[in-house]
Formats: C-alpha cells, structure tokens, sequence
C-alpha cells in the first residue's frame, strides 16, 4: 500500500470529463437528439424512411448507453449524400455538418482510413488507397518529391500513434501530392 500510495501516477490519463470535451461527445449527443425531434416530425411513409428512423432513433439510444460508443453507423448516415441527406434533405444540414464533423474526427482516430492525412516525424502525408480487398488500411504515402514514397503502417495503428503518429487536420494542404497520394503535375 506504501509503494502505491506514493507512486507516480500516469499523466497521460485523461478524465472520463475531459475526454468527452476532447472528442465533442457532449456537443454530439446534443446535435444527435436535435436530429431525433427532426426526422420524429416529418412525415413519411416510405419503408425505406421507416427503416431508416428506426435503426436511427435504436442506433442513438444504444450508443448512448455504451460504456465505449462506437459511432461507425452515425458516420455513416451523415456523411454528404448519404440516409440524412436523402431523408431530411436541407431540414437539419447544418446538424449534419456538425455531426459528421464529430464523428469523423473520432473515426479517424480509430484506426487507418483511405484519405486521412497524418504526420509523424515532422514528414506528412494521406493513408492511401488498399491494393486488394484483404489489406488493411495503413499504407502511407509521403508528401515529398520522389515518386515513390510510401510507408507500410497497416494494422500497426497505435503503433503508429505511439511512436508519434497524429492524425491531422484534413484541410491540410499537401505541397508535392494529391489528397488520394499521387503525384501533382508539375507546372514546367
């Protein structure tokens, strides 16, 4: 008990509070009920709608009581063109933007993408697209001149982070590649 008492304590564990506020989870669930009075008040008759909306309202519900939530099937439903999209059109856009932001931070903090840009070692670059159906994600080409530049990262994903691997911001402006990893056309 001695030993434990006195013990340095990890400073790397952040509370259950300050993680919320870290990945928006409050903001989420707010935007995320906003949305269930939304699609409760149009009226629709459509299976396809029906379906939707339930799997929606059962979906939200289940997370919420989640200890660890997996927000997978809500980032899938307000990605643009997608169920939130087709179903509620420009009613609840600006909830769409807000929640496929959220989620999408969240997802990609999960595990390898194809698109995400990430950095480590101060070099940046964008996980590319898989070369077959059974790769995982996790090929990693580097903003730099070469032609060739790429990284094998796949199923290393906390590895990747633990060696100082970040996700960063997707807006990021790549100077020698494209957003899919390939080469921009030179100007001369």
């Amino acid at each position: 008990m001695f030993k434990r008492f006195f013990q340095k304590q990890n400073s790397n564990k952040i509370s259950k509070v300050d993680y919320w506020k870290k990945w928006e989870l409050y903001e989420l669930f707010d935007d995320l009920h906003k949305s269930e009075a939304i699609i409760n008040n149009i009226k629709n008759n459509d299976e396809a709608f029906i379906n939707f909306k339930n799997d929606f309202i059962e979906e939200l519900y289940e997370i919420e009581g989640d200890n660890v939530a997996d927000f997978t099937r809500i980032w899938e439903w307000f990605k643009s063109a997608k169920e939130w999209e087709w179903f509620c059109g420009e009613e609840g856009s600006e909830l769409r933007t807000n929640i496929f932001r959220i989620t999408d931070k969240w997802k990609r903090n999960q595990d390898f993408i194809n698109g995400t840009k990430v950095s480590l070692n101060a070099e940046v670059g964008v996980v590319i697209e898989k070369k077959s159906d059974d790769d995982n994600y996790g090929q990693i080409r580097w903003d730099t001149d070469k032609e060739y530049d790429t990284e094998d990262w796949r199923g290393l994903f906390g590895s990747f982070l633990s060696s100082g691997g970040e996700i960063i911001s997707q807006d990021y402006q790549f100077r020698f590649i494209n957003d899919d990893g390939t080469m921009k056309k030179s100007s001369n």
